[in-house]
């Protein structure tokens, strides 16, 4: 019996990285998943390869009406909603006095306000299912700053208490609101966030206790944890997974910039 049974999820940003590990995850206990993204081959590869029980979606995070269509999507084909895991991430950075507006704009509208619109979209689902859990996918980078990723750790700080408030107002409806705050895990989304560090990948991983930097499927397992009603007593959490990344100095252990 898998921990997922009966439940129907809707995972954005699954056609690849941590979405896509926690969608194989989720079909393997049980759950029927709705694979959202924009990667039209990437989602629908993975689809295909999961079998009946996960379904592609094209979902343009940043619409809101696509967030309801996927929504709808899921209640049509498998009968409701019970899971959404808003996970959809793509961020430009540089120093904040150059950074180009419109790098700004696109960055939140992607990993700010497509968190708030999953939310949006699948609160009215989750209430006729009788409760449910919205999962978002934050970063350690949401307690902490990071050169040059100004865009990335102001989404992701927010993601976090977006999450307290959506605990607070929905916590009595059986709605369970929890954010994974991971360390750097190795994603086509770390590529680009390197774009713009000052690190290289060997120190970037060497600054975790663990030496490495985190696998999706790691991610995957806290999300299941979070989907399951074995933490039906967690809501309103930043749950961090960073291989020990905050436990030092981690991403504050570099000398300030010209200090070399």
């Amino acid at each position: 019996m898998g921990r997922l049974d009966g439940r129907v999820a809707i995972v954005t940003g699954a056609a690849s990285g941590i979405g896509a590990a926690t969608a194989r995850r989720f079909v393997a206990e049980g759950a029927r998943v709705v694979i959202a993204d924009v990667n039209d081959d990437g989602g629908e590869s993975l689809a295909r390869a999961l079998g009946s029980s996960a379904a592609f979606r094209h979902t343009d995070v940043t619409i809101l009406a696509d967030l309801e269509s996927t929504v709808a999507f899921a209640v049509e084909r498998w009968g409701g909603l019970d899971v959404m895991h808003n996970n959809a991430a793509a961020t430009g950075g540089g120093y904040v006095g150059e950074l180009d507006p419109a790098v700004w704009d696109a960055s939140l509208k992607i990993m700010l306000d497509g968190v708030f619109y999953g939310m949006r979209a699948a609160i009215p689902a989750l209430l006729r299912r009788g409760g449910g859990s919205i999962i978002s996918t934050s970063s350690v980078e949401g307690f902490y700053g990071e050169m040059l990723s100004a865009p990335y750790c102001a989404a992701k700080a927010a993601i976090i208490n977006l999450t307290r408030t959506v605990a607070l107002e929905y916590g009595r409806r059986n709605i369970r609101a929890n954010c994974i705050c991971p360390g750097c895990v190795d994603t086509p989304l770390f590529g680009l966030l390197s774009q713009f560090s000052r690190r290289s990948r060997d120190d970037i991983a060497a600054q975790h206790a663990i030496g490495r930097l985190l696998r999706p499927e790691e991610i995957a397992s806290v999300a299941l944890f979070l989907a399951s009603e074995e933490s039906s007593a967690i809501t309103g959490s930043a749950i961090v997974a960073d291989g020990g990344l905050t436990a030092g100095l981690g991403i504050t252990g570099l000398p300030p910039y010209g200090s070399e």
